[in-house]
């Protein structure tokens, strides 16, 4: 139903996909013209692989010297990927397509994840320019933009979609992070999502959210670390030019999704209080930067800009030590220069970097320093920048 940026743009060569549950890697591939495809999600084919990973061995010198190899949740058998590996050295041409939805057990049990061998892509929800004509930022907001779950609410299936949602949380968030055996303490790992959850687009204080959901200082950043490796979500760290003090501070975590991220509020039925609109609007506009960036392969760095005052400015972009831009998020189109706060300070210390208020506005405008466009013509700005 809805065109992808990664159709017919994926490498000619071997490459990894990830990404988080149903945001249609499989959808994608499965249009690959591919002479063996293993899906790892039957247990049956999982339970044979990892008993016999040398299977595939025998599978593949069957096939002929160029062939395509399309291997499903390939993180469930990590054995696989030194068969791979020999393949790949003894038979040049052969194309591994491998998809998955975490990283993580690969690097446990290949830890060079094919030594370079393999292209890496990151697939995410739908953008605001797949969705096209179809987007809509209510909808986009309360219920995120997983292809299936935005099909149910494009079709006015809205129990539908928070059906969708919660179990998603569910089987997915917490049965299958339990399943891949990332945690033994399920209920502390409960525990700290549900708060994590309360705390996103803010700073994190690993402290605090330690001693609430009652496990170690060094569980909850394995636990924030599992969010990240299964790209459940991502943090922001405050804009410094040591590296060593940028790391020193709090940063912000951000969900991949809004409905995922309301779901594990259980806010699913109710309409977002104005509070909660900005903040899922900030996470919103973060998460399209991310995506951009990723898919056009930007090589941006991206963090916040706060002060001991606590003067903030939502988003920063750069490349190297060059700042290309300051972007502050409100979501409400009645703007005015008292929303200009946080760039303002940031104004007066980086006067020639160019700052951006994004919000719902019908048509940009200017306010003093800085441009206030809506969130489609922000990523029509940014492409140009250098």
């Amino acid at each position: 139903m809805f065109q992808r940026y990664l159709d017919r743009k994926l490498p000619g060569h071997s490459f990894f996909l990830f990404g988080p549950r149903q945001v249609g890697k499989s959808t994608l591939l499965k249009k690959e013209d591919t002479d063996l495809i293993l899906d790892l999600l039957d247990p049956e084919q999982q339970l044979a692989y990892n008993k016999n990973p040398h299977l595939l061995r025998q599978q593949i010198d069957e096939l002929k010297s160029n062939a395509v190899i399309f291997i499903d949740e390939v993180q469930r058998v990590p054995k696989l990927l030194d068969i791979i590996h020999a393949a790949m050295e003894e038979k040049p041409k052969l194309r591994f397509i491998l998809c998955g939805s975490s990283a993580r057990k690969l690097r446990r049990g290949a830890s060079n994840l094919l030594g370079g061998r393999a292209l890496y892509r990151t697939m995410h929800p739908l953008t605001l320019d797949e969705l096209a004509e179809d987007f809509h930022l209510p909808s986009v907001l309360a219920y995120g933009s997983l292809p299936k779950i935005y099909t149910s609410i494009k079709e006015k299936k809205i129990k539908e979609a928070q059906d969708l949602l919660r179990t998603y949380v569910i089987t997915y968030l917490r049965e299958e992070v339990k399943a891949e055996a990332l945690v033994r303490n399920l209920h502390g790992f409960q525990n700290f999502l549900d708060i994590a959850a309360a705390q996103y687009a803010q700073q994190v204080n690993f402290s605090g959210v330690s001693r609430d959901c009652q496990v170690a200082l060094a569980t909850v950043r394995e636990y924030y670390s599992i969010l990240e490796d299964t790209l459940v979500g991502f943090f922001l760290f405050p804009y410094l030019k040591s590296q060593r003090k940028r790391m020193s501070h709090q940063p912000k975590f951000y969900f991949f999704d809004n409905g995922v991220t309301r779901a594990l509020l259980g806010t699913l039925q109710d309409h977002p209080a104005p509070q909660e609109q900005g903040r899922l609007f900030e996470q919103w506009v973060v998460q399209e930067v991310v995506r951009f960036n990723e898919y056009h392969q930007k090589d941006w760095k991206l963090s916040f800009w706060r002060t001991s005052h606590g003067a903030e400015v939502d988003l920063l972009i750069s490349r190297g030590t060059k700042l290309l831009g300051a972007v502050e998020c409100k979501s409400t189109a009645q703007v005015s220069s008292s929303d200009l706060s946080g760039l303002r300070s940031f104004h007066e210390v980086y006067p020639k970097v160019p700052c951006y208020l994004v919000a719902p506005v019908n048509h940009p405008l200017r306010l003093s320093f800085a441009r206030v466009i809506p969130p489609k013509q922000l990523f029509g700005e940014v492409i140009k920048w250098r």
